[in-house]
C-alpha cells in the first residue's frame, strides 16, 4: 500500500527541510511504501528552490508549483487531484502542514487506524483525548472551538471533533467517491478549505476517528498565514454550499 503525504506550501523557506528531514526519519521506519508531494503555491522565497534541491537527491520525493500565489484551498486541490489520478483505492492520502507543527511519526498510527478499523478519514486532532494545543493565544483557542461546535451542530460526523485539521489520513477510494458526488471538493481558496471538505463527507455518512495531536505552535516555523475572519465568514458560507 501507498501513502502519498501532501504538502501544501508557501513562503515555508524557514522550516520546510527539517520538516523533509523528519518525514525521511520516519520513512525509515514505517511499514508502508510513503512517497512525498510538495505543492508550493507561488511562493516569493526560496521555498521551491529548497524542495527541488531535496527532491533531486531523494527519489520519493515530488515538487508541483503554481506559478503564482492562489491559496491553500488552490493548494489542496492540486494535492487531491493529483492523488485521485496516480494512486489506488487502497492507497492512502495524508496531508499535513509545512510549518513544523505537525510530528509525521503520526502518520502510522493514522494509517493503521484507517486500515484496520475500515474507516474513511482519520484526523490528528487537539480536541480528543490526550491532544491539545501550545502556544496559542487564548482569542484564538475561543475561535477553534467555536468552530467546532459549528461544525458538530451542522456537520456531524460521528468519531470527528476537530474538523478543520489540515493533519488527516484519507482512503483513496473515499475521495473518489466524494469527488463523483460533489463534483468539486474544494470551492474556496482559503483557510476553511478544510471544514468544506469534513462539511460534505458528512453528507456522506463516512466513518472517521481521530488520533491525539498536540499542536506546538512554539516550534512553528515563520508568521501564521490564516486570516480569521476571512476563514470564519467560509465557515458560515457551507450552511449553502453543502446541502
Amino acid at each position: 500500500m501507498q501513502v502519498l503525504i501532501g504538502i501544501p506550501a508557501y513562503n515555508e523557506e524557514a522550516g520546510i527541510v527539517n520538516v523533509l528531514q523528519s518525514i525521511k526519519r520516519y520513512k525509515m521506519v514505517s511499514r508502508y511504501n510513503v512517497q512525498v508531494l510538495v505543492v508550493d503555491d507561488g511562493s516569493s522565497d526560496r521555498t521551491a528552490e529548497i524542495v527541488q534541491d531535496y527532491a533531486e537527491r531523494h527519489t520519493y520525493i515530488s515538487l508541483l508549483k503554481h506559478p503564482e500565489n492562489k491559496g491553500l484551498g488552490e493548494a489542496i486541490k492540486t494535492i487531491l487531484d493529483y492523488a485521485i489520478n496516480k494512486l489506488e483505492d487502497e492507497d492512502v492520502l495524508v496531508t499535513m502542514d509545512a510549518d513544523n507543527t505537525h510530528n509525521p511519526f503520526l502518520i502510522e498510527s493514522m494509517v493503521e487506524k484507517l486500515s484496520n478499523t475500515d474507516l474513511d478519514l482519520v484526523v490528528a486532532s487537539r480536541f480528543t483525548d490526550g491532544g491539545c494545543e501550545i502556544g496559542l493565544g487564548a482569542l484564538r483557542k475561543l475561535y477553534s472551538r467555536g468552530a467546532m461546535l459549528f461544525f458538530k451542530i451542522f456537520f456531524p460526523i460521528k468519531g470527528l471533533n476537530d474538523y478543520s485539521s489540515g493533519f488527516r489520513a484519507y482512503k483513496i477510494a473515499t475521495l473518489k467517491k466524494a469527488l463523483a458526488k460533489w463534483g468539486q471538493l474544494v470551492t474556496t481558496n482559503g483557510f476553511d478549505c478544510m471544514a468544506e471538505i469534513a462539511a460534505k463527507f458528512s453528507q456522506m455518512g463516512i466513518k472517521a476517528a481521530e488520533v491525539p495531536l498536540v499542536l506546538n505552535y512554539d516550534q512553528k516555523e515563520g508568521e501564521s498565514k490564516m486570516q480569521v475572519g476571512k476563514t470564519i465568514k467560509g465557515y458560515f458560507s457551507l450552511l449553502a454550499k453543502v446541502r
